[in-house]
């Protein structure tokens, strides 16, 4: 039996020294139906030129596409990619991290098999900037996910509202899933959050326990930035009022405990400065 194409797709920005590690697991992954997808979102480095050189010499035997323009935008470029995708299925892959080989294969073999999911998403490893392991667990040690609550459907979507603790290249969805739910909210910085809520508030999501690629920690990273505080909370405050009133009415509590956090430790960051 043939499997389905999968589409990886990539928004590039500014990662000149990780752009090869993750173009070549790609590459060297085993699942064999696959197209690449790549926008690069107007670096200021030299990473569109890596890319290019990379694509030159390796000439995949898999479809590619490759785009190199001006800033759009982190949840613009995405939209775009996910258009631009002609595979049942998308896998997300930021261009400073790589894929495990084996992973795509598992979570298309959980779609597979679970025809009421419309995504799922699993764990990762964490790497650091040469890399070196440092943790073997995402969602458990460089966050505080509760592994057990995933696997359960009435937990999902509290755990997710609650502990936001996924880190973004482990991500696979069916491409008509934009189509039912809407795509990438481009008001909102943090997309990820806001997708994995409407996902999960519709039971569309499921969970794999199971690493399917490495998230690399560096200097430049959002989430490692100090200053970013304020701005995380913000944005937290913001994707909780949007959807707030459309939840189910059991989760409501939960997501109003975050509109209040995001709130006050803006304010308490806000009154700190001044």
């Amino acid at each position: 039996m043939s499997l389905p194409q999968v589409s990886i797709r990539i928004p590039a920005y500014n990662h000149e020294r990780y752009i090869t590690a993750c173009l070549d697991s790609v590459l060297n992954d085993s699942y064999p139906n696959k197209e690449l997808i790549i926008i690069d979102d107007g670096s200021t480095d030299g990473t569109a030129e890596v890319i290019r050189q990379w694509l030159e010499h390796n000439k995949p035997s898999f479809p590619v596409m490759f785009k190199a323009r001006e800033n759009r935008g982190l949840t613009k470029t995405i939209n775009e990619l996910v258009r631009a995708c002609s595979g049942k299925y998308l896998v997300s892959l930021a261009s400073d991290d790589f894929l495990l080989d084996g992973g795509i294969h598992t979570r298309v073999e959980y779609l597979e098999q679970h025809h009421n999911k419309w995504a799922v998403f699993a764990d990762c490893i964490v790497v650091d900037e040469d890399n070196k392991l440092i943790y073997k667990s995402g969602l458990t040690e460089l966050y505080s996910a509760t592994l057990s609550k995933f696997l359960q459907e009435d937990d999902l979507l509290h755990e997710i509202i609650n502990n936001w603790s996924v880190p973004g290249p482990v991500l696979m969805v069916r491409k008509d899933l934009y189509e039912h739910i809407g795509y990438y909210n481009e008001k909102f910085a943090i997309e990820d959050w806001d997708i994995y809520i409407r996902m999960a508030s519709k039971k569309l999501l499921g969970f794999i326990n199971y690493p399917v690629s490495a998230y690399r920690l560096h200097q430049h990273n959002t989430c490692r930035r100090k200053e970013n505080f304020n701005w995380n909370h913000k944005q937290r405050l913001k994707i909780a009022l949007c959807h707030l009133p459309g939840i189910p009415f059991k989760y409501k509590a939960s997501m109003l405990r975050q509109i209040f956090i995001s709130f006050y430790l803006s304010y308490i960051k806000r009154s700190l400065i001044e």
